[in-house]
């Protein structure tokens, strides 16, 4: 397998003739994926073959008197290290592995700078990373050689998600000055094909982890997005930055004054503001946890990232008040982020089909700091608002980009400078415009730097932070903690009882809180209330605007007024939920 760097099309560049890297590392094979190569190569399958969404632009300098024969042995000493540079994905008859060949050829481009070297390689390596990859025949890495009066300054990449994650290019960042410098490193002692076979063991690890989903699942609202769609901008998906020191101020100073972490700051933040924006006291986001906890997976290069469940109330206090819970649950969501994902997938299917509804948790947050810190903030006391505020006047929000294709709803995300907070928002326009990412980012600075000084309630978050409610039509209610369209569900249910007549009401649960029951009369293929249930779920997938009654009570004949269904005799009636046929009717 050969990567082959494109000509660059970079001002400043001229190209020289390229050169190729052998490797022969010591081992090959083939294996299952890991659980976290399974996670990145799920994304990739819902985007368009050839997506560069998912590639990596990076850069290395080349520092003190190497040559070019020096870099390039540094470049296949690394691709021999690491099992992940020179591992294909392919299909087995199963599904997909991961194939590792033992040795072969890289082709790597060499370049003359006109003048500084690093700012051009990093153009060239956004330009090797703006066409994907060919997953089952090409290596992982591209990468070309940046010179300055022949010689070497600067190493650009561009690098598939599925070989690195952002842990494995800050191992690989520490390694490459010393592969460089010719230093002989002790070989990785753990690889992919360990970790996939460590999570096959018995029994398999992830027990704890899959106990924790279990937990949010049951108490998450089943979407964070359940209002009336919009029509979305095009492209559809847009993201906004912030540079903020100030924020960083804040959120340091909330955090040693509540004993928390800054991590959790944040994300209890998100959490406030899109709760606020879309009208729910619990909010549920997906953290990207690294899993390096072991030492083994710490020095492993490869991605071992999977998605945590961290389900937040925020009930009626205030934003301090939110903190000490929320950094509970923040932390529990870090520990318990290795599973299996079948196993997860199995338990969200089985939850959404006891709610009734499917579960839309599309909404991210990941803290890619290196160990969640900032170091070298400004010297500024976040007691003093004077100085905060002239802090705030350095404050720089920015546009990323659009995308035609996103998988996520809404994605917070710091950045890796170390001195600011440097903070994402991406929003789907379907549902949120794209000026409230803008919105977002001004509003988490607000709210933190507030805070400092002051008690918000949570309830006044979105006038703090200078975002408007979603606002939800006439005939939509909350019922526990989803909102739901009463109009839609029981169109949905006259429909899929149709010809027969059907009527939704609205309840008593027994237990003081509201529950929707279907009242429907009996016809064949629909006289059970198991085989109502199903038809119901079939008909409502991908709906955030409807929820399957909680109760069905199947009548002989329907009542002579509107009114009269709770009065009508009964054949039969239940919640329909067992026995659960979920995998199958949810089409997983």
């Amino acid at each position: 397998m050969t990567g082959s760097p494109s000509a660059a099309q970079v001002t400043g560049l001229t190209a020289l003739p390229p050169r190729t890297v052998e490797f022969r590392g010591a081992r090959g094979g083939q294996a299952a994926l890991t659980w976290g190569q399974q996670g990145i190569w799920r994304s990739t399958r819902w985007l368009d073959d050839g997506d560069p969404y998912f590639n990596l632009a990076w850069t290395l300098p080349v520092t003190g008197a190497a040559d070019l024969d020096a870099v390039l042995r540094a470049v296949g000493r690394l691709i021999e290290r690491h099992e992940t540079l020179r591992t294909a994905y392919v299909p087995d008859g199963k599904g997909t592995s991961q194939r590792v060949s033992r040795e072969g050829r890289l082709t790597v481009g060499v370049y003359e700078a006109a003048a500084k070297p690093m700012s051009a390689a990093k153009a060239l390596a956004a330009e090797l990373a703006s066409t994907g990859f060919d997953y089952a025949a090409e290596l992982p890495i591209r990468c070309a050689v940046v010179c300055l009066k022949g010689r070497p300054r600067a190493l650009a990449l561009a690098l598939s998600h599925l070989a690195l994650d952002g842990w494995s290019l800050n191992m690989v960042a520490a390694e490459w000055p010393r592969l460089v410098a010719g230093e002989d490193l002790p070989a990785p002692e753990w690889q992919p094909l360990d970790q996939a076979a460590f999570e096959r063991s018995d029994p398999p690890p992830g027990s704890q982890a899959l106990r924790h989903w279990r937990t949010g699942l049951a108490s998450a609202p089943r979407s964070m997005f359940d209002f009336p769609r919009r029509e979305p901008e095009e492209p559809r998906f847009v993201r906004y930055g912030m540079d903020s020191p100030a924020a960083a101020i804040a959120a340091e100073a909330l955090a040693a004054r509540h004993g928390v972490t800054t991590s959790s700051v944040l994300t209890v933040a998100c959490a406030a503001l899109l709760g606020a924006v879309t009208g729910h006291r619990t909010a549920a986001l997906q953290l990207i946890v690294s899993n390096r906890h072991h030492p083994r997976m710490g020095g492993m290069a490869g991605p071992a990232a999977q998605d945590g469940l961290c389900v937040i109330d925020l009930g009626d206090g205030t934003f301090a008040d939110a903190l000490g819970p929320g950094h509970r649950r923040t932390m529990a969501t870090y520990r318990n982020g290795h599973y299996d994902p079948a196993l997860v997938l199995a338990a969200w299917d089985e939850q959404a089909w006891r709610r009734g509804a499917d579960i839309d948790l599309d909404a991210f947050f990941n803290d890619v700091r290196h160990a969640g810190r900032w170091q070298g903030l400004p010297p500024v006391d976040a007691g003093d608002p004077a100085a905060l505020a002239a802090l705030r006047g350095r404050t720089r929000t920015f546009f990323v980009g659009a995308y035609a294709k996103v998988k996520a709803k809404i994605f917070f995300a710091t950045g890796p400078a170390p001195a600011s907070c440097e903070f994402y928002v991406l929003v789907d326009t379907a549902f949120l415009p794209g000026r409230t990412a803008e919105r977002m980012l001004a509003g988490l600075e607000e709210l933190l730097v507030r805070a400092v000084t002051e008690e918000v309630p949570l309830d006044r978050v979105a006038q703090v932070a200078g975002l408007e409610p979603v606002r939800r039509p006439a005939g939509w209610t909350a019922i526990g903690p989803d909102w739901v369209s009463l109009p839609e569900t029981e169109a949905l249910l006259r429909r899929v009882c149709a010809p027969g007549p059907a009527a939704l009401a609205v309840e008593d649960g027994g237990d003081g809180t509201p529950r929707l029951t279907g009242y429907l009369v009996a016809h064949p293929g629909l006289d059970t209330p198991e085989a109502v249930h199903t038809a119901v779920m079939r008909a409502a997938a991908g709906r955030t605007d409807v929820l399957a009654p909680h109760r069905y009570v199947l009548c002989p004949a329907p009542p002579a007024t509107p009114a009269g269904w709770a009065g009508c005799p009964r054949l039969a009636e239940g919640d329909g939920r067992t026995p659960s046929p979920a995998t199958t009717v949810l089409g997983r």
